[in-house]
């Protein structure tokens, strides 16, 4: 079961990809955490053995890459590659976390010139969630979340990250997960709820949504 985490920047998707792994690790059910820098992990990601560096050297080279479409195909790419390793390895009945999965950096990318149309098109070959979980929060609550560790991908590409552009980019980021929310029909979460509150209610619909062990 693949279980995307979305939501604009300091929404908290890490907090709650990492919470809800060890929830239902606590029941008892094969859960593991992702993010696209598990390309940088061997065990995790096979396939991307050949990366020799670090996480802040990919960021670096990610932020140098010359146009919005090199930068969302890589990062789809990375995404792709660290889940279908899972996918294919993990043991049956396992639960999926992806933190960010492709909601965010290709609203991100599509703000910073890339065609709507042909980045769903190459985000869809990547495996479906079989839930995705929006984190939603007001621009502001974001801004109060990331009061000095912003960065210029947060804040549309402004180097000085200053909080006008902080919340302009944020505003356009949730325009973009609000419609796509609708159309692929998301479960949208409160973002201000308890995290305890809001891990135990996301875990009861999980665990309910496992599909039954095969009779052998």
């Amino acid at each position: 079961m693949l279980i995307a985490v979305a939501g604009p920047d300091g929404a908290g998707k890490t907090t709650l990809s990492w919470a809800l792994r060890d929830a239902l690790r606590a029941r008892g059910i094969h859960a593991v955490r992702l993010d696209r820098f598990d390309i940088l992990d061997p065990k995790l990601s096979p396939a991307s053995a050949f990366i020799k560096t670090d996480v802040l050297t990919v960021r670096q080279s990610v932020m140098a890459m010359p146009a919005a479409q090199s930068r969302l195909l890589f990062i789809l790419w990375s995404i792709a590659i660290a889940t279908a390793s899972q996918l294919k390895d993990g043991p049956p009945n396992c639960v999926l976390i992806h933190d960010s999965y492709w909601m965010k950096h290709t609203a991100a990318e599509i703000i910073f010139g890339a065609e709507e149309a042909a980045a769903l098109a190459a985000a869809s070959l990547l495996p479906q969630p079989d839930l995705t979980l929006y984190v939603k929060l007001p621009p502001e609550t974001l801004l109060a979340r990331k009061p000095d560790d912003r960065v210029a991908y947060e804040c549309g590409m402004d180097e000085t990250c200053s909080s006008d552009s902080f919340l302009s980019h944020q505003r356009q980021i949730q325009a973009h997960l609000d419609a796509w929310s609708r159309r692929f029909g998301w479960m949208e979460v409160d973002g201000d709820r308890p995290l305890a509150v809001l891990v135990e209610d996301m875990v009861g619909r999980i665990a309910a949504a496992i599909p039954p062990p095969a009779d052998r």
